[in-house]
């Protein structure tokens, strides 16, 4: 993986920002207005795409949820050292995990902001349900950015389960081979379940999710991280889901606003 210039501008201090299933480095941050947010705020939105994502290769064999972790460690310790500070991390779903993952395993990560987390990890169904799309179908889903916004009612909220969001957003690949690449990666990383209690991290946490999402669990994350000692704040934007909160202008500004305040938030 390699780090994306994000933004326009350049400078400030630097943001990583890990992306979910099926989105991209560009698709599920500047197009939601995330990167505009954060620069407004004076902080510089860098992300990689993660394999078989936007520009990125698929995912080679041997590919795992700890190498990818490793790997986002790897890209933000430079950015530490360079400015002598932790580098925030913003992950949304499965880059959210990620970014939890590699917060627990460096002291080269600062601050987090993660959203349409839970504490139960839904993401081997959801590769199950990749492998086994409905008949004529094929293609992965999990992106909260590539669906857009939902409407009160409307799928955005529907999916509580893997069979469910893998139909709804089979219609987000852009072709055949793009939906192949993001099924493999899911399947790769899905062989090391996401276990939140296992590391959690001490960095100060901001969770977002959205109030009809039923993929994430902002409150039990926050129990558990209360119990550890690590500050952690919540947000629960009403009436969105996990395909539609990182369109949310309140968690977009909510971001901004925690990761302003600096290493320690």
């Amino acid at each position: 993986m390699e780090l994306l210039e994000l933004g326009e501008r350049g400078g400030g201090r630097p943001v990583v920002l890990v992306h979910g299933l099926a989105a991209a480095a560009r698709a599920g941050w500047a197009r939601t207005g995330w990167v505009r947010e954060l620069e407004r705020a004076g902080l510089r939105p860098l992300g990689p795409d993660l394999p078989g994502h936007g520009a990125a290769p698929g995912p080679v064999p041997g590919t795992t949820r700890s190498g990818l972790v490793a790997e986002l460690v790897r890209l933000v310790e430079p950015l530490a050292r360079a400015q002598g500070a932790p580098v925030p991390l913003a992950g949304y779903s499965l880059g959210a995990q990620l970014a939890w993952a590699a917060a627990a395993a460096s002291p080269a990560v600062g601050p987090l902001v993660l959203g349409g987390l839970g504490v139960r990890d839904r993401l081997p169904a959801l590769a199950g349900a990749l492998r086994a799309p409905p008949p004529g179908r094929g293609g992965p889903v999990d992106v909260p950015a590539a669906a857009g916004p939902g409407r009160a009612g409307g799928p955005a909220h529907a999916p509580d389960s893997a069979a469910a969001l893998a139909a709804l957003l089979l219609r987000t690949a852009p072709d055949p081979s793009a939906a192949s690449r993001w099924a493999a990666l899911a399947g790769a990383v899905a062989a090391e379940p996401f276990d939140p209690a296992a590391a959690v991290p001490p960095q100060p946490a901001l969770l977002l999710a959205g109030g009809a999402d039923p993929w994430a669990d902002p409150q039990a994350l926050a129990r558990l991280r209360r119990t550890s000692g690590a500050p952690t704040e919540v947000l629960v934007v009403p009436g969105r889901g996990h395909v539609d909160v990182l369109t949310a202008g309140a968690a977009r500004r909510a971001a901004a606003a925690f990761l302003s305040r600096g290493p320690g938030c």
